[in-house]
């Protein structure tokens, strides 16, 4: 008889638990993963590393773009202070390419403007008994502003979120500043320009204001100024030098806005207008275009007496060059638009120094005169208020040297001073819309009606003089610009008294 062996029945195969586990541990390593991936992308909360290692996007000062490490900590600082605070607060948001530079605006000039942002926010915020008290957050848009649509969409998303009511800023004129002006216009988000000079930001949709004057002020103060030279001395000779690349919006307005200005002020200019132009082949051959306009202009037994330059001041700073090149002397005066301010893009490290020291000789050699139409300057701020007491300017000096540590010397490229009436302007509105709608929470709807409204005797008492602004265009008005001769530097490569103030200038608005 043969015995039997029990074996037990085999548990059933659990098919389906094992696929789930299994799947459970894929999403876990790719989880793990994604978040590494992640990490090494992020420079910090709401900043990522982009192809080429720049950091773009949205910081509360939290991570430092480019060379404002302890500003940014300043920054981060102010506004834990409000969170800490419990009191109610609204964010506004400072745009530009902050790590850096684009076109012929330097790291230095948006530190400066950022600078002034900063003490706007501190100002604000020091007032007592007021509401609401203003977080600034920074949005760096990436060399040239290549990254301007990630950043925008960030800064729109913000909007509820971080109760964002408005954007300062936009340090640059050009396609992808337009982009992000009609992109932020269309989400309901006011702006108030700071340095920008494109006559197409404006605008009769409402949106956008500026501290900043439009190349048709400026060209229009310009043409007056000649034509007031012309009265003082016949024969007083204008020629024009134009950049001839479309391109640019900056280059393209400003010749044909003091075209038609100069036709409407009756001042004579000749007909031969000598042209050139950037962005075309190498940037090592950027300057061959510059050197033949050079030769005419300099070549000319009697140079005019002055040119006007209707480009950027990094093709300026070439023309510079090439009039003193060999030592030639080319004594005639040249005028520009506010982006002459880009001569001294570059002024940092060994490389630039030395860069400066040859654009100091040959300016010597050359003698040229070199003005331009600044936004502002420090002795604005006493034309407009009578007397350097009588106006906030001494008050934003000293907070300047205290605060952000730079030299009273760096003030007069205008650059902080913008950045801070900007930002204060803003400030101002939300405070305004608390005393309008009541103290409930402030939104970016209620900040733009408050801005439509900065006019008459509702402008804002800015460094720069009254803010006031076009209820049509959001346009300066009622205000000042400044004629500035933008100086050479010494032999050794720095800057000495570089921005001489000439004149105030009215623009007719």
């Amino acid at each position: 008889m043969s015995t039997r062996i029990f074996e037990p029945p085999r548990p059933p195969r659990r098919w389906g638990l094992w696929i789930a586990s299994a799947l459970v541990v894929a999403a876990v390593a790719v989880a793990a993963a994604l978040q590494i991936v992640d990490r090494a992308g992020r420079c910090g909360d709401g900043v990522r590393q982009m192809a080429g290692g720049e950091c773009v996007g949205v910081t509360d000062g939290a991570y430092a773009f480019g060379n404002m490490q302890r500003l940014s900590a300043k920054i981060r600082d102010e506004n834990e202070k409000v969170a800490k605070s419990g009191q109610r607060s609204v964010a506004v948001a400072y745009i530009e390419a902050m790590s850096g530079g684009s076109a012929d605006r330097g790291p230095e000039a948006t530190r400066q403007a950022v600078s002034g942002a900063y003490l706007a926010q501190r100002a604000l915020n020091a007032e007592r008994a007021t509401l609401p008290k203003i977080r600034l957050l920074l949005a760096n848009t990436g060399s040239g502003d290549r990254h301007w649509k990630r950043v925008v969409d960030q800064l729109v998303a913000m909007k509820d979120k971080e109760h964002l009511v408005a954007v300062a800023g936009f340090g640059q004129s050009n396609d992808r500043t337009m982009s992000a002006v009609k992109r932020l216009r269309a989400a309901g988000l006011p702006m108030v320009g700071a340095t920008v000079a494109a006559d197409g930001l404006s605008s009769r949709t409402a949106g956008f204001y500026r501290v900043s004057f439009p190349n048709r002020d400026q060209t229009a103060a310009a043409a007056g100024y000649l034509k007031e030279q012309q009265q003082k001395h016949p024969g007083y000779r204008v020629q024009v030098i134009r950049d001839g690349n479309e391109k640019d919006d900056y280059n393209t307005s400003l010749y044909e806005d003091f075209s038609a200005a100069a036709r409407r002020a009756g001042l004579k200019v000749d007909d031969e207008v000598i042209p050139f132009r950037s962005g075309e082949g190498e940037e090592e051959t950027a300057g061959n275009a510059l050197s033949l306009v050079a030769d005419k202009v300099c070549g000319d037994p009697k140079p005019p007496d002055v040119v006007y330059f209707a480009g950027r001041g990094r093709e300026l700073r070439r023309f510079i060059e090439a009039a003193g090149e060999g030592g030639r002397h080319c004594p005639t005066t040249v005028l520009s638009g506010s982006s002459a301010l880009g001569v001294y893009f570059d002024t940092g490290g060994d490389r630039h120094r030395t860069e400066l020291s040859t654009l100091a000789e040959r300016w010597k050699y050359s003698r040229l005169t070199v003005y331009y139409t600044a936004f502002t300057h420090p002795r604005i701020s006493e034309e407009v208020y009578g007397a350097a007491r009588n106006g906030p300017f001494a008050d934003f000096a000293r907070a300047y040297r205290d605060e952000v540590g730079g030299p009273p010397s760096a003030l007069a490229s205008g650059q902080a001073m913008l950045g801070h009436d900007a930002t204060y302007t803003i400030g101002k509105a939300a405070r305004n819309a608390v005393g309008v709608y009541g103290t409930r929470q402030v939104t970016a709807r209620m900040v733009l009606a408050m801005l439509e409204q900065t006019n008459g005797r509702s402008r804002v008492r800015g460094i720069s003089g009254y803010i006031a602004f076009d209820p049509d265009t959001g346009e300066p008005v009622d205000r000042p610009l400044a004629l500035v001769e933008l100086r050479r530097p010494t032999d050794k490569g720095e800057a000495d008294d570089t921005y001489r103030f000439v004149a105030a200038l009215h623009t007719g608005r």
